[in-house]
């Protein structure tokens, strides 16, 4: 099986450009048959045409509606000053579409403006991708949902994209803003964007840039952290999921992840999922790590009751008044051992009452990250509240004054579009509030 990236805006576009690269360094540093797998899920052997920048081409969709961003990804080492190491892989260039202009920073201009003037395009390039591969094993988007690009466009080419592959596993990877504000009006475009996501994706995982800037700067050692240690942190708790285990019923030619989102998202009304994972080292101190499976796990159990991202209680976020109650689980063990470890304290997850099937562990002994053990986890759980609560509130009072909507008329979008999206995404917060 193969997966096909769709990368919308910048910040998906820069947020793919990390994740491939996280998956073919792990590649070069697995044995030959986890190697080969990994490969054949997400690279392909490259054309001659672009050969000359990578033996691999990249499994990839490239949208946006500037040019920038996907031309320095296509551009990839060559013309970068030496800043990045030469990797060997590339983007192939005809897996890009773009416009000029932008999207204002406004759903309704991505979704009713760019979203129509560019979806034939790429649905056109999309089925040459998945034409390439030898089998669909699914579809991956990044996107942001603060912006007009990743959340309105994203949101119109993830609709037409369900539509012409019904039947295939669709997961999406969304960026929520800071809570400090990156734009005004992003609250409005989150409400927006997890409406529409409810009505396409099987699988939304939520990473909130505010709780991986916390996990830079508490436990990976970067006081200032930048967008691209963000990104960095975000792709190191990814991958995890993202890698496949030859010591796993999923099978090694399958992306756990996509796999996973009926087990993840069995109840219709709960599909938005979180990252973790430990331990949580600075780069450059990984091989000084030596974290038991034991230890490892009980504060995984600490880290998911607390409903937090950081490994260090006074950092804990999001935690609630009892326990963060979990739907559904998968734990990822890598490393040393990993198939032979007790799974004893991950039995002691607080999990929701009516959960049928609430934990699977999957194991393999490929050292991430250069890590001698780590865990990667994905849950479907109330650590997503604090975000929607968060959201809501601020969209509604901002409804309430009528503020900023004329930029959304302006596109399309009526007052009862708006509220009904504000509608849903209070009807999620309080579906994840009764758990």
């Amino acid at each position: 099986m193969s997966v096909v990236t769709l990368q919308f805006g910048q910040c998906g576009n820069q947020l793919g450009e990390e994740l491939f690269d996280r998956l073919f360094s792990e590649a070069a540093a697995a044995r030959p048959a986890l190697a080969g797998a990994i490969r054949r899920l997400y690279f392909r052997e490259a054309s001659a045409s672009t050969a000359r920048r990578g033996l691999y081409t990249a499994r990839a969709v490239l949208v946006d509606t500037e040019p920038r961003v996907v031309q320095r990804c296509l551009q990839g080492a060559e013309d970068d000053g030496g800043e990045r190491p030469v990797r060997g892989w590339s983007y192939h260039g005809a897996g890009s579409v773009y416009r000029q202009g932008g999207a204002a920073n406004n759903w309704a201009c991505g979704f009713n403006v760019h979203g129509p003037a560019v979806a034939e395009q790429v649905l056109a390039t999309l089925r040459r991708e998945v034409e390439r591969c030898d089998r669909l094993g699914g579809l991956l988007a990044l996107h942001s949902v603060a912006v007009g690009t990743g959340s309105g466009l994203g949101s119109h080419l993830l609709q037409v994209t369900r539509d012409a592959y019904p039947a295939v596993p669709l997961a999406s990877v969304s960026i929520w803003p800071f809570e400090g504000g990156e734009v005004s009006v992003q609250c409005y475009n989150a409400a927006l964007s997890l409406a529409s996501l409810y009505e396409t994706v099987d699988l939304a995982v939520v990473c909130e840039n505010e709780r991986y800037l916390e996990l830079c700067r508490l436990s990976l050692g970067e006081p200032k952290p930048s967008l691209a240690s963000i990104n960095a942190a975000i792709c190191g708790n990814l991958v995890r999921t993202l890698l496949p285990s030859l010591r796993s019923s999923l099978g090694v030619d399958s992306c756990p992840l996509l796999r996973l989102s009926g087990h993840l998202c069995a109840h219709p009304l709960y599909r938005l999922a979180t990252l973790k994972a430990l331990p949580q080292v600075a780069h450059g101190t990984e091989a000084f790590t030596s974290d038991g499976w034991a230890g490892l796990q009980r504060r995984l159990v600490q880290l998911v009751e607390s409903g937090g991202t950081v490994d260090r209680p006074s950092a804990a976020s999001g935690a609630s008044q009892g326990p963060c109650r979990v739907v559904a689980a998968s734990a990822f063990l890598w490393g040393q051992g990993a198939a032979e470890a007790s799974l004893d304290p991950l039995r002691k997850l607080p999990v929701w009452r009516q959960a049928l099937d609430p934990l699977q562990v999957h194991s393999d002994p490929h050292q991430v990250g250069g890590l001698e053990r780590s865990i990667g986890f994905v849950s479907n759980c109330q650590a997503v509240l604090p975000t929607l609560q968060t959201a809501a509130t601020r969209a509604t009072g901002m409804m309430r004054a009528s503020a900023y909507m004329h930029q959304y008329e302006r596109y399309g979008l009526s007052r009862d579009d708006m509220s009904e999206a504000l509608l849903s995404l209070l009807q999620v917060q309080n579906d994840y509030e009764r758990l």
